[in-house]
């Protein structure tokens, strides 16, 4: 079996074979860059963050090698459930860990990495009830960083799924449309406490810029679960997240083992003050560093920017700048993934099984 050179993107695994187009190469073998089939087009590994049915069906065919899998059904609903037990005077753990699961093109079949790669969605509308009268014994606002991605579908499905089964709790759900409007955040913010809610629970596009107004919010008596991403605040409840920094280091052992610990990287950031993408980001380049030092990197200061098509964009000019050159590729979340994904396909830089 050939090597592979792969990307890896935040909240999504991608690997591009190098080599040959199936699984890992066989222990001990060198590396020997391979071609696309039917042209002279190195072939890249990518390795990716987070699934939606483009990365999946690209995981199936084997043009991505390495998916980190978060459980956002599981987040959202363990983040509205979290501040039910608070506001019911519970006691509740300060940090909440949801897992984080590599799943690769040889274990997209087993039963219990099925449920990842295909978990429900909800509508991202907005479920806000306005001034209405308060028709549950809790009122929650649920604030996502965004509402175009996948992921906050499920994190949506998760969160109405909690309220369904505790039944007094009614959420509001409201988010920017990309995970980049800081300041309508902070406003929602604001919003959520000028509506006298019972419960913020938020996923903070910026780990410094909403720390001013969630603590105006618990001033107020509103307490906050955070979820997906942290704060620089130590008043909130509870931080219901995944691993992120685990689940860069599993995306840099995938990556190292498939280039038999030998290439040129290429690593598409996501977004400055990002926490959750920050801390996969870290975890990648450190387990490279300390692991796999004869790695090297092409490109490690570019960011994808918020969206799939601010990603391609960066990804075109990285893979034509470095076309040729690059064997593995890391990017740490669906929208970064899911953009060079599309710009290595474009270059012919990756194949389908055949």
């Amino acid at each position: 079996m050939f090597g592979r050179i792969e990307l890896v993107a935040i909240g999504i695994w991608v690997s591009f074979a190098v080599g040959g187009c199936g699984g890992s190469s066989e222990e001990g073998a060198s590396y020997t860059p391979a071609t696309v089939p039917g042209t002279t087009t190195k072939r890249v590994q990518l390795v990716g963050f987070d699934t939606s049915e483009p990365l999946v069906d690209a995981l199936k065919t084997g043009k991505i090698q390495g998916l980190v899998a978060q459980d956002p059904l599981r987040m959202g609903e363990l983040g509205v459930r979290t501040m039910v037990e608070h506001l019911e005077k519970k006691p509740v753990d300060s940090k909440i860990a949801t897992g984080e699961t590599l799943i690769t093109p040889e274990t997209m079949n087993d039963a219990a990495v099925a449920a990842l790669l295909n978990p429900p969605r909800a509508s991202n509308q907005s479920d806000d009830a306005g001034s209405a009268q308060k028709t549950k014994r809790w009122r929650v606002m649920v604030i996502p960083k965004g509402t175009t991605h996948q992921f906050w579908e499920t994190i949506h499905a998760g969160a109405k799924k909690a309220a369904d089964a505790l039944g007094n709790v009614e959420v509001i759900w409201l988010g920017p449309q990309k995970e980049d409007d800081r300041t309508l955040q902070i406003q929602l913010v604001q919003n959520a406490i000028a509506k006298g809610v019972d419960g913020i629970v938020l996923a903070p596009l910026d780990s410094k810029a909403l720390v001013k107004p969630v603590e105006e919010a618990i001033d107020k008596g509103i307490p906050v679960v955070i979820i997906d991403s942290g704060l620089d605040s130590s008043r909130v409840v509870s931080y219901v997240a995944t691993d992120n920094y685990h689940g860069g280091v599993l995306a840099a052992r995938r990556l190292g083992e498939l280039l038999h610990g030998e290439g040129k990287l290429i690593l598409l950031r996501y977004a400055v003050g990002s926490e959750s993408t920050e801390q996969r980001e870290r975890g990648f380049t450190d387990t490279i560093a300390k692991e796999f030092p004869k790695l090297t990197y092409l490109s490690q200061d570019e960011y994808a920017g918020p969206t799939s098509d601010s990603a391609q964009q960066k990804a075109q000019n990285l893979v034509t700048r470095y076309r040729g050159q690059v064997d593995g590729i890391f990017c740490p979340n669906e929208s970064s993934t899911t953009g060079m994904l599309r710009a290595l396909e474009g270059a012919g830089m990756v194949a389908p099984r055949p």
